[in-house]
C-alpha cells in the first residue's frame, strides 16, 4: 500500500472504525474544531477527526491523527508495547529519499498572485492566540553550509496575510542555525512548509539527533522504505511527492515582525518567539488536499506527538547504562515533556536513583521522573501511581534537587530554574512480603479474545 496520509486513514478506518470520526455538519475554524476534538477527549475517546464542511472553504481538515500511542505503532507497524523499541530501531535505519519527476502534490500549483494562504482553511484555535495557525506544518531547509543536508522540523506558523507567516524558531535547533547562518550572509533561507504527511514521516520532522544527519533519511527509515521526493517550483528544495499540501517561500534576513500569543503544550498561553517572517512564491497541492491539523495546547495529541520520540531518546540513553530498562513514558499528564515514566528489573538498590539522574541529565525538560518495577505499566498512570502508593516511603524515596536547567516553556520556571524531583516507586530487594494480585496469563488472554480487541 502507498504510504501517505490517506492512505494510513484509510487503514485505520478497515481495522478500527470507530477511531475515525468524519463531521458532516458545517464546523467554524475558530475555535470549533479544536472544541470537538477537546470534547472527545474529555470524554476519554481520541479519534482521527474529518471535518468535511469548514466554513466556506472548499477544502476538509484532518486533526488529532497522533492523538494515541497506539496510531503512532500501527503507523511503524508494531504494537504499543514494542513502540519505542521499533522507533529506535528505524530511526538508526537511514534510508536515502528517492527524487520521481511528478507527484501528487503538483495537481494544482499556484504562483504569484495566485498565492493566496485565506483559501486555506487554517485554524484559529484558542481565542487567546493572535490568529490562524498552521500547527502541522514541517519546515524543510537546506543547510546553508552543506546543501546536500536537509533538515525538516515542526514549527508553529502564524497567517499574517495572504502570502506571509510569522513562524517561531524557539526550539532554537537546527532550523534556527540555518536561519543564523544564512542571515549572517545576507541570504534569505529558502524554505518548503510541507502539510499532511503519512504519521512515519512527521516522526521525521520531531526527530532530534545529529546536525549532520539529512532529515529525509530519517524518515525513509521510520516509513521502511524511500521517501519519493519532488523538486520544488520556486525554491531549490525537494517535497515529499505525496504529501497533501507544500508552501514554498524563504525566511528573510534581519526582519523580524510580532508572532503570537499561541496556546502551547503546557495549555498555557506563550508569547515566546523569535519573530521570524516568512515570504510565500508558491503553494503546490492535491486537487482534493486535506488540510491536515495538530490540536495545540494541553491536548492528547500534542502530547502524544512530542512525547513519543522524547521516550526514545531516555530509553536509549538509559539502555546504555541501566540495561535492565523495561519501558519510559511521556505521560500526557505531564504536558508531554515535564513528567517521565521509567519501568526497570531492579538488581541492585540505588539503581534507580542512578536512572533518575540520567533522565534528568538527559532531557532538561523533566520536572519530575518516577522509577517502578517492570511489573507495573509505565504507559497506564494509574498502575504508576499505584505504585506510589503502595511501593514508597517519601521519607526514604522522594528527593527534590533545587535550581537546575528548565523548560522556558514551563510558566512556573523562576529565571530558567526548577526543582526537580525523583521517586524511587519499586520494591525493596530484600524484606519485601506483599503478593501482587495476577491472573494466569492464559486466562487473561482467552477472555481478552472473547471481549475483542487489545
Amino acid at each position: 500500500m502507498v504510504k501517505d496520509l490517506r492512505s494510513f486513514v484509510q487503514l485505520l478506518e478497515r481495522i478500527a472504525p470507530t477511531e475515525v470520526v468524519r463531521v458532516k455538519e458545517r464546523v467554524d475554524p475558530r475555535y470549533e474544531i479544536t472544541a470537538y476534538a477537546l470534547e472527545y477527549e474529555r470524554r476519554k475517546r481520541f479519534p482521527v477527526l474529518i471535518f468535511d464542511r469548514v466554513g466556506d472553504y472548499r477544502l476538509p481538515v484532518i486533526t488529532n491523527v497522533h492523538a494515541t500511542r497506539e496510531r503512532h505503532a500501527l503507523a511503524l507497524e508494531t504494537d504499543r508495547d514494542r513502540l519505542v523499541d521499533e522507533y529506535t530501531k528505524r530511526e538508526a535505519s537511514l534510508i536515502p529519499p528517492k527524487r520521481v519527476s511528478n507527484g501528487p502534490v503538483k495537481e494544482r500549483i499556484f504562483l504569484g498572485e495566485d498565492v493566496n494562504l485565506t483559501e486555506l482553511p487554517i485554524p484559529t484555535h484558542f481565542k487567546q492566540d493572535a490568529g490562524a495557525y498552521i500547527t502541522a506544518g514541517i519546515i524543510a531547509a537546506r543547510d546553508p553550509d552543506n546543501p546536500e543536508r536537509t533538515n525538516a522540523s515542526f514549527h508553529r506558523m502564524q497567517v499574517k496575510d495572504r502570502n506571509k507567516l510569522g513562524v517561531s524558531l524557539h526550539s532554537r535547533r537546527h532550523l534556527w542555525d540555518y536561519q543564523r547562518r544564512a542571515e549572517e550572509k545576507g541570504k534569505p533561507l529558502e524554505i518548503a512548509v510541507i502539510i499532511g504527511v503519512h504519521p512515519a514521516v512527521a516522526f521525521g520532522g520531531t526527530w532530534s539527533g545529529p546536525l549532520q544527519t539529512d532529515h529525509y533519511q530519517v524518515m525513509g527509515g521510520f516509513l521502511g522504505e524511500p521517501l519519493e521526493t519532488v523538486h520544488c517550483e520556486t525554491v531549490d528544495l525537494d517535497v515529499p511527492a505525496r504529501a497533501e499540501i507544500v508552501l514554498e517561500g524563504e525566511i528573510l534576513p534581519k526582519v523580524r515582525e510580532p508572532e503570537g500569543p499561541f496556546g502551547e503544550f503546557t495549555g498555557y498561553v506563550s508569547r515566546r518567539s523569535t519573530q521570524h517572517v516568512i515570504m510565500l512564491r508558491a503553494i503546490c497541492r492535491r486537487e482534493d488536499a486535506i488540510f491536515q491539523d495538530v490540536v495545540p495546547g494541553f491536548s492528547a495529541e500534542h502530547s502524544t506527538l512530542l512525547g513519543v520520540p522524547h521516550e526514545a531518546q531516555i530509553y536509549r540513553a538509559l539502555k546504555a547504562t541501566v540495561p535492565t530498562v523495561k519501558a519510559v513514558s511521556y505521560p500526557v499528564s505531564g504536558t508531554c515533556r515535564f513528567h517521565c515514566y521509567i519501568s526497570m528489573k531492579k538488581a541492585a538498590e540505588g539503581q534507580p536513583k542512578n536512572a533518575i539522574f540520567l533522565a534528568l541529565a538527559e532531557d532538561h525538560s523533566i520536572k519530575l521522573v518516577v522509577v517502578v518495577d517492570d511489573d507495573v505499566d509505565v504507559y497506564s498512570e494509574s498502575e504508576v501511581l499505584w505504585a506510589v502508593a503502595t511501593r514508597m516511603q517519601a521519607d526514604e524515596d522522594v528527593f527534590i534537587v533545587p535550581g537546575v536547567m528548565a523548560s522556558m516553556l514551563d510558566p512556573s520556571n523562576k529565571e530558567g530554574l526548577s526543582a526537580k524531583m525523583g521517586i524511587d516507586a519499586t520494591r525493596p530487594l530484600s524484606g519485601w512480603a506483599a503478593e501482587k494480585c495476577t491472573i494466569p496469563d492464559n486466562v487473561a488472554e482467552s477472555v481478552r479474545a472473547r471481549i475483542g480487541g487489545g
